[in-house]
């Protein structure tokens, strides 16, 4: 089936569709690692896991 449909057509969309993505990805890895933002990251986890806030009757319990 993918030979039909790869056969009157031009190899060069699928290589730049590939390419779009590959850069995309490397952009993406780019941004989530490369740029230090620990301002960003501490507010995030300094978040509480619970919300102690609630009384118990309200809060979920982990069993059914």
């Amino acid at each position: 089936m993918w030979r039909q449909f790869y056969a009157g057509m031009d190899v060069k969309l699928p290589l730049f569709a590939m390419g779009v993505f590959i850069a995309f990805f490397v952009l993406l890895l780019l941004r989530t690692y490369a740029y230090k933002r620990s301002q960003d990251f501490d507010g995030v986890a300094a978040l509480p896991l619970a919300d102690d806030s609630l009384p118990p009757s309200n809060r979920r319990s982990a069993a059914p």
